[in-house]
């Protein structure tokens, strides 16, 4: 590459200094190929923000999985055993629960048996790993399919 076409605008990507000081003390890490993609993606990122759409990193259903390890293996198992659930209730273990008029099975997950479900709940519907179905007072939701197949290993 030319002094000339290093220097050009269309070869610019805009960093903070600190960022822009890290990459250029690492070029192994950070080849040209890596820069290009990364200036391709926050055009294109741009030009959708600019059409008036929202645009976000996805998040890594393995990051939920480390922060609520134990839920996220109870589900796994749940699953395993009855593949065409998807809803969850959560419950004290002090309340009775019937599905009434209901004939499909759901998953129940006791309060007492975590040390946060609620704060957990709360992080998966973060993650879109689950959403809100709640008639009534028992907190109800909905397995996402996505989040199905990362537990099941079928995505």
């Amino acid at each position: 590459m030319s002094s000339e076409e290093r220097s050009a605008i269309t070869n610019g990507i805009w960093l903070c200094q600190t960022h822009a000081k890290l990459i250029d003390d690492d070029e192994l890490t950070y080849t040209p190929a890596a820069l290009q993609e990364w200036k391709a993606t926050a055009e294109a990122m741009a030009q959708l923000e600019a059409k008036g759409f929202v645009v976000r990193r996805g998040r890594s259903f393995s990051e939920l999985e480390a922060k609520v390890p134990k839920l996220i293996a109870e589900m796994r198992q749940d699953l395993s055993n009855h593949p065409l659930v998807r809803e969850i209730v959560i419950l004290s273990r002090k309340r009775m629960y019937h599905n009434v008029g209901k004939d499909k099975v759901v998953f129940v997950y006791f309060l007492q048996d975590y040390e946060n479900l609620g704060g957990s709940i709360d992080v998966m519907a973060n993650y879109g790993a689950i959403f809100d179905v709640t008639v009534g007072q028992i907190p109800r939701y909905r397995l996402h399919e996505d989040f199905v197949n990362y537990i099941t290993g079928a995505g």
